[in-house]
């Protein structure tokens, strides 16, 4: 029994191992000498990341501010109440709404994470403006 909960745990980390290869390759192999193709690569990703601020009464706002080259390109924000039923505003290029400049620094950051090339048309935001690489 141990020797096959072995083999499948090499199996899985084998698997995991060249899937994060086949994501973001090794940019060695040649094909390109001049670099054009991964500086064309680097160009289309997208990242996201989040700032969340305080709603009185007891409701949240949350951006999703979307980069790309260190610029960003789109903005959405989620506003829910305690009741959990949020709205969603979609703006292109940098977005803050007053309340939330008043308020100040967001109380929740996240850090940007680059978004699978598959999963873009997913992001509305992305899709509204046309933004899609």
């Amino acid at each position: 029994m141990k020797k096959i909960i072995l083999f499948l745990s090499i199996i899985l980390v084998a698997g995991i191992g060249l899937s994060f290869s086949a994501f973001y390759g090794n940019g060695d192999s040649g094909s390109d000498p001049a670099g054009k193709s991964s500086e064309t690569a680097q160009k289309k990703i997208i990242t996201i990341r989040t700032e969340n601020f305080p709603r009185p009464p007891y409701s949240g706002a949350t951006y999703y501010i979307y980069e790309r080259d260190d610029k960003v390109i789109c903005t959405k924000l989620e506003v829910c109440n305690k009741y959990e039923h949020c709205e969603s505003t979609y703006k292109k290029g940098i977005f803050k709404d007053d309340l939330d400049i008043d308020t100040g620094d967001p109380y929740g950051k996240t850090d940007a994470v680059v978004i699978a090339p598959g999963k873009l048309r997913k992001h509305t935001c992305l899709t509204k403006f046309k933004l899609l690489p």
